[in-house]
């Protein structure tokens, strides 16, 4: 059969002697009016995969004897484009044709303008993509992967040198292609690795690199910066870790990252161990920040293999196949959307004039001192109009909610602080660890002036039982007692007054990620406000009965691990955020031996979320990602109302003020930024 290569044919599928496509008429063989010089027939044969602006047919050169396949692109121009799509077109294939002299990237044979539409024609790789293999042989060993590393970080090397990007590197992008008369293929072989779908790549100048571009890329094994627009040569370094990681376990990448601790944990997940040397070496090709991440793909080959020396092959022409280019005609297909209308463009203001600010803007970024810590937790303290954090350094600081002034810090542990609350009436500060432990200080004394002068607050209670890290402490509305969610799968509820264990709750099949009180505690009817929710890196959501320690409920709320829960302030809404992507808003039952009802399941962010927050206003929630972005929602009817962006790495920790009216955010740049609604 035949493919017709109009996106919008109704029946794309036609006999092998058609010329034109029954159904919609378009011509279904890409070829040179030109016959001055060599050229090719390409006929489409069917569609191998699909992109945001692009699609990929298998197809076949009828201009030779042996019809040999080959893969036609098909690219439609991007409505943000700056430029004219044809221009850019021209240049990228200017660029591909340089790049495909290297034996490990696919030979260009020629390109087509057709309307709207543009083509690449490649050479056909076969062999078996590195997914593929994956599924059918299993988990790489560690040679194996030395073997890719060192196969590809020269090829990027390579691609880099000639200032391109490829953006989109993952298992299904390298195949294992066998040698001439080279039968089955199986790992070992004499094989070569060759890095294919070269649609997404971007070249990169200072100019381009300082705008922002197009995301493009697959979510599980691209950079952060990528996600945000900027990908940078060490952005193919991180998605080249990504893939190895993938190899190692067999695991998807999102299940390999630990947003608890802000690091990845693929290590505990290797079914055969690595060398050090290595695993630090994937490490550091997967660091968050750019600037301590491999710098080039020369110097990651270097500290991998110091004895491969890299050749740089020289820029000539084209000469391991034919190139053409060609320019047809073909009328517009029709169908297609029309025009957009030109929109007038407002009047600026006066400079003299500027706006008032309208909706939800940053009015504070509390940046620390000496270094980028990252901070994992932030809470308001009512009383003393401040803001607490707790960073990875094992220190819980005090900020002048008005100037941003750093006014008291505390040495809380010589681990990282996971989690901090404070009460509602602002008096008891807690803080959870990444060395198992709890602390609790006094703060009821202290006022704004207290914390300026120097007067640190009243360690209180130290709670030891937990035998891992803890990730989320919550205090309950009464004051009375404290419940934590430890990395050893329990949820602990202590009492504040004298320090000892109360319920020891168990049942959770995985780390315990977060812990949340309905904040709506009464004694009227404890059976229904009573509520403590507990979520679980096995994707499941726990209620109990907080002050009798039993399980009401235990059901399956996500399929990736759960980050973060909030339960509204009418006790009425519970939400979630998991490693998934998704968000999903529960109604909680009015009964304690009914499940919640699921009301909406939303995928805000690029990237999984990693907090969320409900206003005591009841007017909005906030939800936080990995993709450095913070969206706000109505509460009500579930409508965005705004995306809040100025964080450059991951959001760890969301918290409204009392009044609900200032939204704070912390980060893992090390900085926290405060929020506030400007239109009433």
């Amino acid at each position: 059969m035949t493919h017709c290569l109009n996106p919008n044919c109704p029946k794309p599928q036609n006999p092998d002697g058609n010329l034109f496509c029954q159904s919609c008429g378009a011509k279904l063989r890409l070829e040179s009016s030109d016959h001055s010089s060599p050229t090719g027939c390409y006929r489409a044969l069917q569609q191998i995969g699909a992109g945001g602006f692009s699609k990929t047919y298998l197809a076949v050169d009828e201009s030779q004897p042996l019809k040999p396949p080959c893969i036609i692109k098909q690219f439609r121009p991007s409505p943000t484009a700056d430029r004219p799509a044809i221009e850019l077109f021209r240049e990228e294939v200017d660029r591909l044709k340089i790049i495909s002299n290297h034996p490990q990237i696919p030979n260009l044979l020629a390109w087509f303008e057709q309307g709207d539409r543009h083509y690449f024609v490649q050479n056909y790789i076969p062999g078996t993509n590195l997914a593929t293999e994956l599924a059918e042989q299993g988990t790489f060993s560690e040679s194996q992967i030395r073997e890719l590393l060192e196969a590809m970080l020269p090829l990027l090397h390579f691609i880099h040198h000639h200032r391109l990007i490829h953006r989109d590197i993952k298992p299904e992008n390298i195949i294992r292609h066998p040698h001439p008369n080279q039968g089955t293929l199986s790992r070992g072989q004499a094989t070569k690795l060759v890095l294919v779908d070269f649609g997404g790549s971007k070249y990169a100048t200072e100019t381009t690199l300082a705008q922002l571009g197009t995301t493009i890329g697959s979510a599980e094994y691209t950079a952060p910066e990528q996600l945000r627009g900027q990908a940078r040569f060490a952005s193919d370094l991180y998605s080249l870790a990504v893939t190895c990681i993938h190899l190692l376990t067999q695991m998807s990448p999102f299940d390999l990252w630990d947003s608890l601790e802000g690091r990845w944990v693929w290590r505990d997940y290797l079914l055969n161990p690595v060398s050090d040397g290595l695993a630090n070496i994937l490490d550091k090709m997967l660091l968050e920040s750019l600037s301590k991440r491999y710098a080039s793909a020369e110097v990651a080959l270097k500290e991998l293999n110091p004895k491969i020396q890299l050749q740089m092959p020289e820029k000539s022409a084209i000469s391991k196949g034919k190139v053409v280019m060609v320019s047809q005609y073909f009328p517009p297909i029709q169908n297609s959307p029309p025009p957009e209308q030109e929109l007038e463009t407002p009047s600026p203001s006066p400079l003299n004039s500027p706006p008032a600010p309208v909706g939800w803007n940053c009015v504070q970024t509390i940046a620390q001192t000496g270094g980028k810590t990252p901070i994992n937790a932030v809470a308001f303290s009512a009383q003393s109009r401040a803001i607490a954090s707790g960073n990875d350094k094992g220190v819980v600081a005090l900020w002048d909610l008005e100037t941003g002034e750093l006014v008291q810090q505390i040495s809380a542990s010589e681990q990282g602080i996971l989690s901090i609350a404070i009460a509602s009436d602002g008096q008891i500060l807690a803080s959870g660890s990444m060395d198992g432990t709890v602390k609790l200080w006094s703060l009821w004394q202290l006022s704004p002036k207290d914390l300026r002068d120097g007067i640190p607050p009243i360690p209180t209670q130290t709670f030891t039982g937990h035998t891992s890290l803890v990730s989320s402490v919550a205090i309950c509305p009464d004051k009375q007692r404290v419940a934590t969610g430890s990395r050893d799968r329990t949820v602990k509820i202590w009492s504040i007054a004298t320090g000892q264990l109360q319920f020891n709750l168990t049942g959770h099949r995985d780390r315990v990620t977060c812990v949340a009180y309905n904040p709506k505690w009464a004694t009227s009817d404890p059976g229904r406000s009573h509520l403590l929710a507990s979520g679980s890196a096995d994707g499941s959501i726990h209620l109990w009965q907080a002050d009798t320690g039993e399980l009401l409920q235990d059901f399956p709320a996500h399929s990736g691990a759960i980050h973060a829960l909030a339960i509204g302030p009418d006790g009425k809404t519970l939400i979630s955020c998991s490693w998934d992507r998704t968000l999903k808003i529960w109604t909680l039952p009015t009964a304690t031996d009914n499940y919640p009802e699921l009301r909406e399941t939303l995928c805000p962010h690029v990237l999984p979320g990693s907090a969320v927050a409900i206003s005591s206003n009841r007017k909005t929630f906030a939800t936080a990602s990995h993709d450095t972005t913070i969206k706000l929602w109505t509460l009500d009817t579930i409508e965005p109302v705004a995306t809040l962006s100025g964080h450059s790495m991951t959001v760890s920790s969301l918290a409204y003020s009392p009044d609900g009216t200032t939204l704070a955010s912390a980060s893992h740049d090390g900085t926290i930024k405060l929020w506030r609604n400007f239109s009433g």
